[in-house]
């Protein structure tokens, strides 16, 4: 179970569980850092429970931070559970219980993994093509599961999927058009349900699927740049080298400006549980990623390899 998966295709980015939002854990209580990790292991319970193991391969933190908005409408927090799991079968670990905002959250996961093993499977070639094929059959029915429940969702990614690869194929050097796919991603999976909080949700994660995409194409650029893929980034300011330092300044406004409307939508939810966890990821932990991304210390789960550890 990994708390980063970033099978990343050739020919472009679509949107995938990057990991890049988590908390800050020296600013966090004792109590929202346990929190956060139940709330991981009880994502991965309901993953297990509706999908089986094979999707727990492909869970992560973003996922994590979806779960715990979803839920944060909620006046209390149910006592968490203790469960053993494949990570930790002689000891049984502290999880929360399963509940909507979790169910949710796995329903998202699935429809969103197997969006992108769809995406490699077009996209790659050789040894890369088979494995996504194989993921393809592996978790083929597991989304028909999570595409019942969620049709609407499924298509609006299979449609943002399209229109990328449109731009992919173009070279499209517009970095707000090839955000917009991974915007309508993960704008997708918020519940429809017509009122206020909808609305308020879609423009949060609208905007969150934008910094993702662009963080992700900003730490990619090197890597884009000697395997001549898709870089909206390395198109929109041409650039010859891996060095950003000439137009750091400008991607710094691009990325806060989708911070900044992250944080007035999560104002604007007040939310009831989980407020402080939720504040201290997106005041604190997405801004620190933007700098370390930036400045080029960004590094995989701060350079840990444990599953599921801050």
């Amino acid at each position: 179970m990994n708390t980063k998966v970033r099978a990343h295709r050739t020919a472009g980015k679509g949107y995938a569980m990057f990991g890049f939002i988590r908390p800050v854990k020296a600013e966090l209580r004792v109590k929202e850092a346990d929190r956060f990790q139940q709330v991981y292991c009880g994502l991965c319970h309901a993953i297990r429970a509706e999908y089986g193991r094979f999707y727990t391969l492909f869970l992560s933190y973003d996922m994590t931070f979806f779960a715990l908005v979803a839920g944060s409408e909620e006046a209390e927090t149910a006592p968490p559970c203790r469960k053993r799991c494949d990570a930790s079968p002689f000891r049984r670990k502290s999880c929360a219980e399963t509940d909507d905002a979790l169910r949710l959250a796995a329903d998202a996961s699935i429809l969103l993994t197997y969006h992108k093993f769809q995406d490699d499977l077009a996209d790659e070639k050789g040894a890369k093509r088979a494995l996504a094929a194989l993921l393809c059959r592996l978790g083929r029915r597991g989304y028909e599961k999570a595409r019942a429940r969620m049709p609407e969702a499924d298509e609006d990614i299979r449609q943002a999927l399209e229109d990328l690869r449109r731009l992919e194929a173009e070279r499209c050097p517009s970095m707000d058009r090839a955000a917009d796919t991974s915007s309508r991603m993960t704008a997708a999976v918020v519940p429809r349900t017509g009122d206020t909080r909808e609305r308020i949700l879609h423009q949060m994660f609208y905007q969150i699927g934008r910094w993702i995409y662009l963080v992700d194409a900003v730490q990619d650029i090197q890597k884009d740049m000697e395997e001549n893929s898709y870089n909206p980034v390395v198109l929109r300011y041409e650039l010859q080298t891996p060095d950003i330092s000439a137009v750091r300044e400008p991607l710094e406004r691009t990325l806060e400006r989708s911070l900044a409307d992250i944080c007035m939508a999560f104002d604007l939810l007040s939310p009831r549980r989980d407020a402080d966890l939720i504040r201290n990821i997106i005041f604190l932990g997405m801004p620190t990623v933007t700098r370390q991304v930036l400045n080029g210390t960004y590094q995989t789960n701060e350079g840990r390899g444990k599953h599921g550890s801050l």
